[in-house]
């Protein structure tokens, strides 16, 4: 259980230390789960991070939140479809 728990801290540190490489350091649990499910998937939509089990967690609200913050703060934007990316495209491989 302790080698456990040890690795689930290095694990922690590591994200933490990405984060802070990528500027999200500052933005709330679910503003960087949100970029980071933008940025790491193709035609991302509200409804399809919403449907991600890893959101059950959240509420519409909350997600919908979270994708107006990281919009307004030109970290993301979407097309006319509704499809959401993050605005360094280059940046981030899908």
């Amino acid at each position: 259980m302790k080698k456990a728990v040890n690795r689930l801290f290095q694990l922690r540190q590591a994200l933490d230390e990405c984060e802070k490489e990528l500027g999200l350091s500052d933005y709330s649990e679910v503003e960087r789960a949100v970029f980071s499910y933008i940025t790491s998937n193709a035609n991302v939509t509200i409804t399809s991070i919403k449907n991600d089990p890893y959101f059950s967690k959240y509420s519409l609200s909350t997600i919908k939140r979270a994708v107006l913050f990281l919009t307004s703060n030109r970290i993301i934007t979407h097309t006319s479809q509704n499809i959401l990316y993050p605005l360094s495209k280059e940046q981030f491989s899908f």
